[in-house]
């Protein structure tokens, strides 16, 4: 299907399957499809189903409302959708309409080949075909699949396998045996894998019939050495074969080097995690690669044998394994499973949670890796700097061949540390290293770094804090000349202009002159008692307490002698301001020496809370009562309940008291919370 036709897609429907595929693949997102066919067996899930017309076929994803799982192999169907993206970068055909007009039985499945699943031909249409299984192996990103490996001739396919279906060991039993398999071929993957290319996607393990069995003795194969000069192309296509000999170096974990009884060596990539140990005699069996300087074994298994033990090879002094005769930079394949013996300064260290364990061993002007994978107990008696000999096998780090390189790259030596006594400390670094130098000078740095900035921080911070001292002088200061221009100067004026009356009636109304007197004389008790309250304002810490009932304890004391006091004010003081707070005190002070010195209470209940974005309080007392509405106020020279209602007003609070002569007296105050 050309571009144009995609973009013309876009506005007419796609009606054949094809077409649909090919659609998805190029990723022609909002492109409408109508389509009649036939459903197709080897539906992957319930979700998807296979739908065949003439052209050929296609996958296509059901988002309606039926239920697919009511779907039959040979329903056939009339569907409507669109193509939609996919998070692989493809699309994905969704059908979002469904209906089943007919059914009739569907066509077998005939053999093909690989050949011509490769070519395209039987795209989303299930196929048999016959072939061995070379390998078997779980999915490294997603261990709810397994992978096999058919293989017929010089073409090989990857089939799938749910886990579900079966477990591993019995599809691994599978290897090496001629089967014909049947299954759905995907012309593509759409995990991560997107350019895996076609593959067969198995329904169950009853899918695979076996034709000619594996052995049942995994060993009874061939041996390596019955192969003479292959070409590389047509190792894939043997099947597996087995060595016996001697293991002479195990690194990263899986690899071992074998070297036979005719003296051949050869690297063998193990399936396992179990790995033979350095000396032990085996036999391994697996599929046949090459690196074209010898002939390898890759997903191989092993057990041991009862073979004579080679006698090991002497270790040969180097100074440079990396650099020929002449002093040229040059790896030679052959040293690969000789035993070398080398010294150098350890120059890096693996950490415990590699995979691989491996030293980097400055020898000279060169740098070689030593892998200690199956030997990690030297890791505790060497470090950085330390002076050591090394004996272990040489392995020349080489690629297998494979169809897309021309040659393998050879990619470096490694010496395989054989058993713990291979390495020989000979000279411990000593305590003032270069290294542990530098992170002394840069600890000292650190430490001159802080002090600068502790210093810094400290003159920062005594600034702050004179500032908030003066800030708060300042606003104490503040409040006190409110506190005095609200109660005395208004109380000492009042009292003037009392005695400026008092003077005018001397002869004229001696009765009168004495009322204004006494006015006066109580004014001047009253603002004794202010200035007395002021003062002790000023010598009272109650503000700095973190408590409220210990702040209200403070500011009552002198004036509480022999009266039961109950305080429960539950209000955390950092919830209300400075100035709120001496508000409180100085209302509840004030309605508290009202109770004692008027209502003659014995008992005073003072109680506070948070109400929502409010501050509700009260001062109850179980003293004598009086009639709010009569209590004597400021022309009778009793100015505690003004003081209280302009203090709380100020607040835009309310203040409210109750009260009967004989059942005590109620204040309530509520203060909104800025």
């Amino acid at each position: 299907m050309s571009a144009i036709s995609i973009l013309f897609a876009t506005a007419c429907s796609l009606t054949n399957a094809v077409d649909v595929t090919l659609a998805v693949h190029k990723s022609a997102n909002g492109t409408p499809f109508d389509l009649h066919g036939m459903i197709s067996p080897y539906v992957p899930n319930h979700s998807c189903f296979l739908l065949a017309d003439g052209s050929g076929s296609t996958r296509i994803e059901y988002r309606g409302h039926a239920d697919t799982g009511r779907l039959q192999c040979g329903d056939i169907v009339h569907a409507l959708g669109t193509i939609d993206p996919y998070p692989s970068g493809m699309g994905i055909a969704i059908c979002s309409q469904l209906v089943v007009e007919a059914h009739c039985d569907p066509p077998p499945v005939n053999m093909t080949s690989l050949l011509e699943i490769k070519r395209g031909k039987y795209d989303n249409l299930p196929v048999k075909v016959q072939g061995t299984i070379k390998e078997v192996f779980r999915d490294d990103i997603d261990p709810l699949w397994y992978y096999m490996v058919l293989t017929d001739g010089d073409k090989s396919i990857y089939m799938t396998l749910h886990s579900d279906c079966a477990d591993l060991s019995a599809v691994q039993k599978m290897t090496g045996a001629f089967v014909a398999v049947t299954g759905l071929c995907a012309p593509w993957d759409y995990g991560f894998r997107v350019t895996l290319g076609r593959f067969i996607n198995l329904l169950d393990f009853s899918d695979i019939e076996v034709i000619r069995p594996a052995p049942s003795d995994p060993f009874d194969i061939p041996e390596i050495v019955t192969i003479r000069f292959p070409n590389p192309e047509d190792m894939p296509t043997l099947e597996r074969r087995r060595l016996s000999g001697k293991v002479i170096a195990v690194w990263r974990g899986n690899r071992i080097l074998i070297k036979s009884e005719n003296g051949d060596v050869h690297t063998v990539e193990l399936s396992g995690s179990s790995v033979p140990e350095y000396g032990a005699t085996i036999e391994a069996a697996g599929l046949l690669r090459t690196d074209l300087y010898r002939m390898n074994l890759s997903d191989a298994i092993w057990r041991r044998t009862n073979l004579a033990t080679a006698k090991e090879d002497a270790a040969e002094d180097v100074h440079g394994l990396l650099r020929d005769e002449k002093g040229s930079v040059r790896i030679i394949p052959t040293l690969h499973g000789r035993t070398f013996r080398v010294r150098g300064t350890v120059q890096d260290m693996p950490s415990s949670d590699t995979q691989y364990a491996l030293i980097t061993l400055k020898c000279d002007t060169e740098t070689i890796p030593v892998d200690v994978s199956a030997n990690r107990s030297v890791l505790d008696v060497i470090s950085i700097d330390s002076v050591i000999e090394v004996t272990g096998t040489c392995i020349v780090e080489c690629d297998n061949w494979h169809s897309y390189s021309a040659f393998p790259h050879v990619t470096g030596i490694t010496l395989a540390v054989r058993r713990p006594s291979d390495i020989r400390i000979l000279k411990r670094p000593p305590w003032w290293t270069p290294r542990r130098l530098a992170i002394v000078i840069g600890g000292l740095l650190a430490m001159l770094f802080g002090v600068v900035v502790r210093n810094k921080l400290q003159k920062r911070t005594a600034a702050l804090m004179a500032k908030f001292a003066t800030d708060l002088k300042v606003g104490e200061r503040t409040r006190l000349a409110v506190e005095l221009h609200d109660s005395l100067a208004q109380n000492l004026t009042g009292v003037s202009l009392e005695i400026d009356t008092a003077d005018k009636l001397v002869e004229l109304d001696p009765k009168a002159m004495r009322e204004h007197l006494g006015q006066a004389t109580r004014t001047l008790k009253s603002c004794r008692d202010e200035l007395r309250n002021c003062i002790w304002d000023l010598r009272n810490r109650a503000l700095e307490e973190a408590n409220m009932d210990e702040a209200i304890r403070q500011t009552l004391a002198p004036h509480v002698m022999g009266v039961d006091v109950a305080i429960r004010f539950n209000v955390p003081r950092e919830r209300i301001s400075d100035n709120t707070a001496h508000a409180v005190l100085r209302s509840i002070r004030e309605l508290t020496i009202n109770a004692v010195r008027h209502g003659r209470a014995t008992k005073i209940w003072i109680a506070g809370s948070i109400d929502g974005d409010s501050l509700l309080f009260s001062v109850r007392d179980n003293g004598i009562g009086f009639d709010p509405a009569s209590a004597p106020g400021f022309a009778e020279g009793h100015y505690g309940l003004v003081g209280i209602t302009e203090r709380v007003e100020s607040l835009e609070g309310e203040f409210d008291i109750e009260s009967t002569p004989g059942n005590g007296a109620k204040a309530t105050i509520k203060i909104k919370l800025k």
